[in-house]
């Protein structure tokens, strides 16, 4: 575990002890290696470390002959879509996602709007470990140019793509909260083109993140809450710090989780495609196979991170991919995360059906799920994970299933306990759901005592 580059997607690490800028110099480097030639975007979320690792990668990429189109500050979703757009070879994303500031990391895109898979990655690792760089003669380098109109292009095929007049008849008041990252530069002017008022909070880029903490949960966006409480909004959105996740909070302040907006969203795509396939991750709720099967249709769940989603809906020809963490992929779009789209088609069912936000995810019921971190140094993951796979299901009870997808799965008569590590951080996740909140703190107890005595009897 502790030697790998990756992480769940792309390299996400701590700056200064586990990242610098001889990293980004080669991760440039070794994706130019790979190409042979081409252009490449490369782009940047708002944190401090932002702009000085873009312009490594950029010179590790020039080195090996390879182009660079710099598009500065822009959503992740926005940068996998021009990329696809315009043509280019990948794309390049400096950001440590929903992580602390303190942490920095390198996202990459191919020319499909999809991250790479764990192939290409593989592949990427194998040359940056190598160090056998290809190195352009002092006439044949790169050209570096910049691109200022990227979110701006995104915005226009986003509006292509809804029926933003319906949506601009109700004249919905609607709550941005982009959490200081960059978002600030798209969700507020997308909703301005379709929705009647727009109030804005935490939408000043800031890579301290200042607001609030970059990943979008109820503990962290009261202020969101308040303000959709305060003002009589119709809907409240919030991001995480490169917008690749999106949240929704209903009229009345409800933070909605995301595996029930997927039902949603779901729900209304089956209606005109009885067939259609939704791809979602292990850790969704069964909430999401019901809503789906009521509709004739069907659920496949793949390991958690948006580019296993991504290749399974590519795979299946799925009409509808998604994570609970907020991740939404429509393939007629892109295949990377698309959650200004997702928020312009709640707008859209609002305006359709007449009906609020809130009355409408009303109709997918709630299951008690909670979640869980114990804390787990990276280098004893794998070991630890190993003797889960055989003292967990022994510690619960009325177990029916286990699956090893992605860490290891607990079926149980009642609900189901997911235990996985984090490919990010030095944590063991640790999800669970049933049909009472009580049975559902009784089974996450009863694993976090197993999974922390495991890991204090790891050497």
């Amino acid at each position: 575990m502790a030697d790998r580059l990756f992480g769940t997607t792309g390299v996400r690490k701590i700056y200064g002890s586990e990242f610098d800028l001889e990293m980004a110099l080669n991760l440039g480097k070794a994706l130019g290696t790979l190409l042979g030639e081409g252009t490449v975007l490369v782009a940047r979320d708002a944190r401090t470390t932002g702009l000085m690792v873009a312009d490594t990668l950029s010179a590790g990429l020039l080195s090996t002959g390879v182009n660079v189109i710099q598009a500065g500050i822009i959503p992740t979703p926005t940068l996998a879509f021009i990329t696809m757009r315009r043509g280019l070879d990948a794309g390049v994303m400096v950001t440590a996602s929903h992580n602390p500031p303190e942490y920095t990391g390198v996202k990459f895109w191919s020319k499909t709007s999809m991250g790479f898979t764990s192939e290409e990655e593989r592949q990427l690792e194998e040359i940056y470990m190598s160090r056998r760089f290809k190195v352009a003669p002092w006439d044949r380098l790169g050209n570096e140019l910049t691109t200022e109109t990227a979110a701006d292009e995104h915005i226009q095929a986003i509006l292509a793509n809804c029926d933003t007049d319906l949506v601009k008849s109700k004249s919905y008041t609607v709550v941005v909260d982009p959490g200081n990252g960059a978002a600030c530069v798209l969700t507020p002017y997308l909703m301005q083109k379709i929705s009647g008022k727009v109030v804005t909070i935490n939408g000043q880029l800031d890579g301290h993140f200042p607001g609030r903490k970059s990943e979008p949960e109820e503990s962290s966006l009261g202020d969101l809450i308040q303000m959709v409480k305060d003002i009589g909004a119709d809907l409240g959105i919030a991001h995480d710090g490169d917008s690749d996740r999106v949240v929704f909070v209903t009229e009345k302040g409800e933070v909605v989780n995301g595996d029930r907006t997927i039902a949603l969203l779901a729900e209304d795509y089956l209606r005109t495609n009885k067939q259609g396939t939704i791809v979602t991750t292990v850790d969704s709720s069964l909430v999401l196979d019901e809503t789906v099967q009521k509709r004739g249709g069907e659920v496949i769940r793949t390991p958690v991170g948006d580019i296993q989603v991504a290749m399974k809906v590519k795979e299946t020809g799925a009409v509808m991919g998604g994570e609970a963490c907020g991740v939404f992929i429509f393939p007629e779009f892109q295949l990377a995360p698309e959650p200004f789209l997702a928020a312009c088609r709640i707008l859209e069912m609002m305006a359709r059906t007449g009906r609020s936000f809130g009355d409408l995810i009303g109709d997918i019921p709630v299951y008690p799920l909670i979640k869980a971190k114990v804390r787990c140094p990276n280098e004893k993951k794998t070991h630890v994970m190993q003797e889960l796979t055989k003292v967990l299901p022994k510690a619960l009870e009325n177990v029916t299933q286990i699956l090893t997808v992605d860490g290891i799965g607990v079926i149980l008569k009642e609900g189901w306990i997911l235990v996985r590590p984090s490919g990010t951080e030095p944590l063991i996740r640790i999800t669970c759901e049933g049909p009472t909140r009580k049975l559902v703190e009784k089974v996450l107890s009863t694993a976090q005592h197993v999974i922390e005595k495991t890991i204090d009897s790891t050497s």
